[in-house]
């Protein structure tokens, strides 16, 4: 199995199941970890911390407003005015 995300990408990390100090929110991919069984797994660091954690692949998702960032970053017209 592939890794879906890429490392540097920003996705919404989803709270953990109980007795986990893990926060949910914006979090961005470290790395993606080797595997040949279970789980796809990637290093990620949440933005209001400093450590990094190991998540399950099922615990990640794009949101839907950093869509709407990484989108509006890659419009034409936004690579248009940068080159100026």
């Amino acid at each position: 199995m592939q890794h879906r995300y890429a490392p540097g990408q920003m996705l919404s990390l989803r709270s953990a199941p109980r007795h986990s100090n893990r926060p949910s929110g914006p979090c961005e991919v470290i790395a993606c970890l080797p595997h040949d069984k279970g789980p796809v797994l990637y290093r990620v660091k949440s933005s209001g911390e400093n450590n990094e954690r190991v998540v399950e692949e099922t615990d990640l998702s794009i949101s839907d407003a950093l869509k709407a960032i990484s989108a509006e970053r890659d419009s034409v017209f936004s690579i248009a005015v940068t080159k100026r």
